[in-house]
């Protein structure tokens, strides 16, 4: 397990952050803010859905740039490969367009040439469009690492247009990954105090309280809006917190406390269960874990309405439906993996308690 050294620092995330319509238009002007020439890498697509509204914006902002369509591993390998290209071609700032993992990359990559970042997600999976940091990969798409920065991201921009048409799945493993937060936050206790916790942490708990209590309620009616084509008050709502408020609550725990058992799930199946699980979402995985990790916060009694939600989403519920069977051994490899964490303390009650919680994972 990596060894985690945090900065004492707080980045809370991006200096600039908007989201709005017809934002695509004007964001040739946003990133002539920081740099004359961009490195654009974009999964193929992302790139397809938003060319034809955001290259005209680029060329009356005389913003010069070089793209580079992307499918690969988020990855150190791939990083200094597309750093050297991007400083070579004499390009000044990076700018990411596409999910995640692009998002992921086109920080890394900044990092990596020492430049900054302009992130445009085209959906609302992740927050990573936001966080100042990054989850490293092998190029094969076992997880390696996560990469923490030293400064925050340039800007985020977010045209509402692009994400009312997002596929509902993403929509649906964001607003999930979102909600994670509050229950990781928790990790090993049944109730939060001021008094037991650090005040940043407390702080982000409070935040991921609120967004649990309005994805919870809203959710599902945002997942119908894009369902439909329909770019609501509800969607505006919901991108904000899945984006910008998450975000932030993972930029105050430096991405370190505010994850825990559900996304040391998803680092294990990335690990151990690569090929398997390879169709699964983040948000997804990490949905699947949060049975555990209720259980091992002694919260078992929220599983059956968090299941319900999930179910009502068409969310899978179990490893199974991620693709990776049930079985004894499976089960073994990831509660290894997670008593090799950080989340995790080391005595028989709690790796009872784990034990016990793994078996809600069928």
């Amino acid at each position: 397990m990596e060894k985690i050294i945090l900065d004492s620092a707080i980045k809370f995330g991006a200096g600039r952050y908007r989201q709005d319509k017809e934002i695509l238009e004007v964001c040739g002007e946003e990133i002539r803010r920081f740099g004359k020439k961009a490195y654009v890498i974009a999964g193929s697509r992302a790139f397809a859905a938003v060319k034809e509204r955001l290259l005209p914006g680029f060329e009356r902002a005389g913003l010069d740039y070089m793209l580079e369509i992307y499918e690969g591993a988020c990855s150190y390998e791939a990083a200094k490969v597309h750093a050297k290209k991007c400083l070579e071609a004499g390009c000044d700032e990076v700018v990411g367009i596409g999910g995640g993992k692009i998002m992921d990359f086109s920080k890394a990559v900044a990092e990596t040439a020492h430049l900054g970042t302009v992130n445009i997600p085209t959906s609302i999976s992740t927050c990573a469009a936001f966080t100042t940091m990054s989850v490293m990969y092998t190029p094969e798409g076992a997880k390696k690492n996560c990469w923490r920065f030293e400064h925050e991201i340039d800007a985020v921009l977010v045209d509402m247009e692009v994400i009312a048409k997002c596929p509902i799945r993403y929509a649906a493993a964001g607003i999930l990954d979102a909600m994670a937060k509050r229950i990781e936050i928790q990790n090993g206790k049944p109730v939060m105090r001021l008094e037991e916790n650090k005040f940043d942490l407390f702080t982000a708990f409070k935040m991921a309280e609120y967004t649990y209590e309005v994805l919870e309620k809203y959710g599902l009616q945002a997942i119908e809006d894009i369902r439909n084509g329909k770019l609501t008050k509800t969607v505006e709502d919901v991108t904000f917190i899945n984006i910008a408020v998450t975000g932030v609550i993972a930029n105050i725990t430096k991405s370190f406390s505010q994850s825990a058992l559900g996304h040391m799930m998803y680092d294990g199946v990335r690990t151990y269960f690569t090929k398997e699980a390879s169709a699964a979402l983040h948000g997804e995985i990490v949905a699947v874990g949060l049975f555990s990790q209720l259980y091992y916060n002694q919260l078992s009694h929220e599983k059956d309405r968090l299941k319900a939600l999930m179910r009502r989403m068409d969310m899978p519920l179990t490893l199974r439906e991620l693709g990776i069977e049930e079985n004894v051994k499976n089960l073994k490899v990831l509660e290894d993996y997670l008593i090799d964490s950080p989340y995790v303390e080391h005595t028989p009650e709690s790796l009872e308690r784990l034990h016990k919680a793994m078996r809600q994972m069928c």
